[in-house]
């Protein structure tokens, strides 16, 4: 560390001139044009008037000089809140990573408490030759004329103002969720802001995002200005700013509040593109299905004019009809055979008859099938055609008998189902972009509502106000909803779509890696979920066996949703193991109103819920059970349910142990 730029001018009595050795142009912003002290870190500190430390990046505390090192002892190489603050985590207001990044405004002094001492502290920044950033704290003590320090303002009137400041945020979060336009959030937001601020004279507020202003910027703005970024990711989408009068001074938390509310404008913005995304993700899925539904439409009429030819050429003998003697080769060889060979009866009577056929070793094996068996029906195969093209065919063949019942041969017929297969195959087509669609959103609705559960519990945790904090909570546990059923559909479609990743491996330990996260992952939803756990059954303790221990506790996380989501009041849930040779039972017990007999098969089937009082008053996607069953066989294993219809319901399950 070569040289740091220290500020110049005396401010009140916390600053003083500096030793001047050189003149630096690496930063003419800084401050004020300062002295660059070009000497070891350890002596560069020494001509501050007072206590000064050199802060690096993690909070690190670089050096601190003679006049402060007796306050705060030795203190290099520790966290700055913790040695010279007495604290346990980063002051509350300090704009400490802008201010490293050399985008704040130095902080001015204020009276804080060093050693044990009212002091005068200030922060400043500089940056290295290798363009790394520092915080130079300067300290003086403070004299008894000095004027009262912010800090000495009444505790009512601070706390006051924290929660008007809180009382905005929450506000301006409500303006940003509502369902009008952007502009007219924007609006609403820049009014509540200036409301929230109007201890400042003259205060005025204005943003800029993706090049569009919004309120009215002045001209040259007299006071102090703070510029915040607003961001999407790591992309700066625009500028939050506010100003006030001349010699009007700002807060820490005046710019941590604003912070704030460039963070929430970032997060609207990209909720913004995110419903732009699935706005135009659906007018686009929404012309594929008009066209869908037009292809499906169109082909069904060519598949029902088309089954109605080869009806008639069924009745009328059109179809492939071949008998073949007890040599196998060709005896008869009808019309609707040459229109599908392109071989004229007279070019293959008395060949072989695989010799029409694309792999001939596949005749002989249907062939000796057909002597067992009698016959076989629709069996699909390829013939080849004379001009050396293929032909699909669904065949029925069977023996041809005499009179008498002897065996002379076979008799064949075939129809020609190669349009059949291309419309199946391009259905197979639609139905696969299809399931792509229903992924894809709703892969971005769990992405956009993972964000606002986050926002969510942040809001939650710091609202004070109870009928506020009861709304809160309202909303949160319906977007924790929604992102179950996002994630429901998910595993689905990644189930169904065979996409989702198989990892066996052994499980040492299945109750600390699948059991607990199970439980824990429920705990949010269910805060008295551990307490209504019954180890009667035994539970499931340290076994080992072959399996996916993520899938493992998905089957888990459902079972016990299940139970704590449909028990009665108070209702107990128990789980346990047996041990059955080569294969572990599991179950999972809770005393509520269970299930139908006549219901207990259903019950895994896509989308089904019993249609009955209890199911109708919870909500669900009928998805989980259905999940569960696909992995449990994934795994080699099955599920059933037996039940007490109004007493319990147990769902058993086995899994191989290899």
């Amino acid at each position: 560390m070569d040289g740091y730029r220290v500020p110049t001018e005396r401010t009140g009595s916390w600053g003083s001139k500096f030793v001047r050795v050189k003149q630096s142009q690496s930063r003419p912003d800084f401050v004020s044009q300062g002295d660059v002290i070009e000497t070891p870190a350890h002596k560069s500190l020494q001509p501050v008037t007072g206590g000064a430390a050199v802060i690096a990046a993690g909070y690190r505390i670089v050096h601190v000089n003679s006049r402060l090192a007796p306050i705060t002892g030795p203190v290099e190489q520790r966290r700055c809140y913790e040695a010279l603050a007495g604290l346990q985590k980063p002051c509350p207001f300090c704009p400490f990573d802008r201010l490293i990044k050399g985008t704040s405004r130095p902080v001015r002094p204020a009276e804080q408490i060093r050693g044990g001492t009212p002091c005068l502290v200030s922060l400043s920044s500089f940056k290295d030759d290798a363009g790394n950033g520092y915080i130079v704290e300067t300290v003086s003590e403070a004299p008894p004329s000095s004027p009262p320090a912010r800090s000495e303002e009444p505790i009512e009137a601070r706390r006051s103002d924290l929660s008007k400041k809180l009382e905005g945020l929450l506000q301006i979060s409500h303006d940003l969720m509502g369902s009008a336009p952007f502009d007219k959030k924007m609006a609403r937001v820049l009014a509540d802001l200036s409301a929230v601020l109007d201890r400042w004279p003259e205060v005025r507020v204005w943003a800029e995002v993706d090049g569009k202003s919004y309120g009215q910027q002045p001209g040259e703005p007299a006071g102090a200005l703070s510029r915040l970024e607003i961001r999407v990711g790591d992309q700066i989408r625009g500028h939050l700013s506010a100003c006030c009068a001349r010699g009007q001074e700002t807060r820490p938390e005046d710019d941590y509040f604003l912070e704030e509310i460039a963070g929430l404008i970032g997060r609207q913005v990209e909720i913004s593109d995110l419903e732009a995304k699935l706005r135009e993700s659906q007018e686009r899925y929404k012309r594929l299905a008009r066209n869908l539904s037009k292809e499906v439409w169109t082909r069904t009429e060519a598949f029902a004019k088309e089954t109605t030819y080869l009806g008639g050429i069924l009745r009328c003998c059109q179809d492939m009809i071949i008998t073949t003697d007890l040599d196998s080769r060709i005896v008869e060889f009808n019309p609707g055979a040459e229109k599908m060979t392109g071989y004229t009866a007279e070019e293959v009577q008395g060949r072989p008859a695989g010799e029409l056929w694309e792999d001939p070793a596949e005749r002989d094996r249907i062939v000796d099938e057909v002597i067992v068996s009698g016959g076989v029906r629709n069996y699909e195969t390829r013939l080849s055609t004379k001009s050396g093209g293929i032909v699909e065919i669904s065949l029925t063949l069977s023996l041809l008998k005499d009179e008498e019942g002897n065996v002379i041969g076979t008799v064949g017929v075939s129809k020609d189902i190669g349009k059949e297969k291309a419309v199946l195959r391009e259905l197979e087509r639609l139905n696969t972009n299809y399931r792509e669609a229903i992924h894809f959103i709703n892969h971005e609705n769990k992405n956009s509502l993972v964000v606002m559960s986050g926002f969510l519990r942040r809001l939650i945790k710091h609202e004070t106000d109870a009928a506020k904090l009861r709304e809160l909570k309202i909303v949160y546990h319906h977007s924790q909803f929604l992102e179950a059923m996002s994630r429901d559909f998910l595993v689905m479609a990644e189930l169904e779509h065979g996409q989702i990743q198989f990892r066996k491996q052994l499980i040492n330990d299945f109750s600390e890696e699948v059991i607990m996260p199970a439980m824990t992952g429920l705990k949010e939803r269910y805060p008295d979920s551990f307490e209504s756990y019954d180890l009667s059954m035994g539970g499931v303790g340290r076994i080992q066996l072959q399996g996916d221990p993520a899938l493992l506790e998905i089957v888990y996380r459902n079972l016990f949703g299940n139970a704590l989501k449909y028990r009665y009041p108070e209702g107990k849930i128990a789980f346990g193991v047996r041990d059955l040779g080569d294969r572990y039972l599991f179950n999972v017990w809770n005393a509520g109103p269970g299930v139908p007999y006549d219901q207990v098969e259903r019950i895994f089937e896509k989308f089904y819920r019993v249609p009955d009082e209890t199911t109708l008053q919870k909500r669900g996607t009928g998805l989980g059970l259905y999940n569960i069953r696909k992995i449990i066989e994934a795994h080699g294993g099955r599920i059933w349910c037996e039940t007490n219809p109004g007493v319990w319901v147990n769902f058993l399950f086995e899994l191989p142990i290899q």
